[in-house]
Formats: C-alpha cells, sequence, structure tokens
C-alpha cells in the first residue's frame, strides 16, 4: 500500500474532498443550493494552491500562474450572468464564453506567432469545451444538480491522463482533486434543491484553462484524446434518460448513471494516449 501513502497526490485529494465535505454538509441542512457557486470555484482554487503551493501574484505571468485567474473571472461572470432577471443569455452562449475566457487569455501569449494549428485548436477548444459545459447545464436542467455535478467530477478525471501525457504531471493532482472534491459535493444535491449554472461554468471555466496551457503554449495536448472528452457528457445526459422509468424519479439511480456513464470513456481514453505517445510514467 506503500504506492498508495506515498502518492504525492494523495494529500490534494484528501484536503480538496474535506474542503467539498464542509460545503456539502452546510448545503445538506440548510438546503441552500445557491451556496455552489461558490463551492465549486473554492474546491479548485484549493486544489490549485495545494498543487502549486501559491497563490499567483496579480497580473500573472505565465500560462500556470493564469489557470487559478481564469476561475476567478469566470465565477464572477457567471454569478452576474444568473443574477439577471429573466437572462435571456441563452446556456450555450454562456458555455461558449467560459470556454473563450482561458483562450483569450492563456492563449493572448502566443498571439505574435499564431500559425494554423495554434488557431485550429483555440477553435476546437471553444467548440468542444463550450459543447461539454452546455450538456452539462441541460443536465442540470432537467435531471437536477446531483447529476450534473457527477458529470462535471468525471470530467476533471478524465482530465488527468490528458495533462499527464501533455507533458504536465502537476496538473494531475488539481484534476484528481476537483474531480474528488466535486463527487463529494454532489451527494449534498441528492437533496439540495437547485444548483446555479454559475457553479458549473466557473469550474468547467477552470479545468479548460488547464488544457488551454498545454494546448496552446506547450502544444502537447492529444487532440483526438480531448474530443473524446469533450463527448464524454453527451453518453452521461443519455444514459441517464435510458435509466429504467421506475428508478428515473430516484435522484441516486440518475446520479450515478450520469457520473459512471461519463466518466466511461476512461479507458479507451488512456488506451489512445499510450498507443500515441510514449508512457510518461
Amino acid at each position: 500500500m506503500d504506492w498508495l501513502w506515498n502518492n504525492p497526490f494523495l494529500p490534494i485529494v484528501a484536503i480538496s474532498a474535506a474542503v467539498a465535505a464542509v460545503f456539502a454538509l452546510v448545503i445538506g441542512v440548510t438546503r441552500f443550493g445557491a451556496l455552489g457557486a461558490l463551492g465549486t470555484p473554492v474546491v479548485f482554487l484549493v486544489a490549485y494552491y495545494l498543487t502549486y503551493q501559491k497563490v499567483p501574484p496579480f497580473p500573472p505571468a505565465g500560462a500556470a500562474n493564469k489557470v487559478f485567474y481564469v476561475g476567478l473571472v469566470a465565477a464572477v461572470l457567471a454569478a452576474a450572468f444568473d443574477a439577471i432577471p429573466r437572462d435571456p443569455v441563452p446556456a450555450w452562449t454562456k458555455a461558449a464564453l467560459a470556454a473563450l475566457v482561458g483562450v483569450l487569455w492563456i492563449g493572448a501569449s502566443q498571439w505574435s506567432r499564431g500559425d494554423l494549428e495554434f488557431w485550429s485548436l483555440s477553435l476546437a477548444i471553444v467548440a468542444g469545451g463550450g459543447f461539454a459545459l452546455w450538456i452539462v447545464q441541460l443536465q442540470n436542467a432537467s435531471a437536477g444538480p446531483a447529476p450534473a455535478l457527477s458529470m462535471l467530477a468525471a470530467l476533471g478525471a478524465l482530465l488527468a491522463p490528458v495533462a499527464l501525457f501533455g507533458g504536465s504531471s502537476t496538473s494531475v493532482g488539481l484534476c484528481l482533486g476537483v474531480a474528488a472534491g466535486l463527487a463529494l459535493l454532489s451527494i449534498a444535491y441528492l437533496r439540495a434543491p437547485k444548483l446555479p449554472n454559475a457553479a458549473i461554468l466557473a469550474v468547467g471555466a477552470s479545468l479548460l484553462a488547464l488544457i488551454d496551457a498545454i494546448a496552446l503554449v506547450s502544444r502537447k495536448a492529444d487532440v483526438p484524446a480531448l474530443a473524446l472528452v469533450a463527448l464524454a457528457p453527451l453518453v452521461g445526459l443519455y444514459a441517464s434518460r435510458l435509466v429504467f422509468a421506475s428508478a428515473r424519479f430516484r435522484p441516486l439511480w440518475v446520479w450515478l448513471a450520469s457520473g459512471l456513464a461519463t466518466l466511461s470513456p476512461l479507458v479507451v481514453v488512456v488506451a489512445l494516449l499510450f498507443w500515441r505517445h510514449e508512457s510518461p510514467l
């Protein structure tokens, strides 16, 4: 068991989960679901701090430092949209904007020498990342917040091997910490009535910022693997709708189906990465 207890990612996962547990407990007791709009970005920022052992100075220099502030900016913008009465902005537009924040900020350092590959990757990240976040928002509206958060947790886990093979082994702990925290937080929403979409967009933009750093700056992201990750929430969406009619109205079963189905491409993603790259282990 030494590989487990001496794992450098274990403290990140454990502390991120503990922070999420505090939010989950408060949400579970108060049934105040809007607290998730604070809980999800806090889980990400705690995981970031534990991973990099710092709060980056502002204005940030370097892609890794900018990732921290993309989460903050996305959280503020998403909360502002949610505060608009009868918000006229479609969910897919918000998802695309959340994906665009990191591309514009982190990719800005590469604009002067941007080539066709750079612009193609930028467009693909906005399209693919926006699509994934849009699907999670649809799940939040149709099936409830617990399934939506379980899908986000699965996305965090799916991005961990992409980060590892992209040369960012440090980011693996961040992805796993976020995944563990969101999975635990989702349990509280089996009873809480509502989760603001700001919670989804904030942590989604933060995770996409990690990909921006790998894809647009180091240029080491595996595009086919990322495409599979972007489509994974669609698998979770349809799996939850295929749950037996008798169980469809039991939140526990929809929650499990959403998360596990979204996570199901993990084996394919890892196999694809090993096939296309040398082992980073």
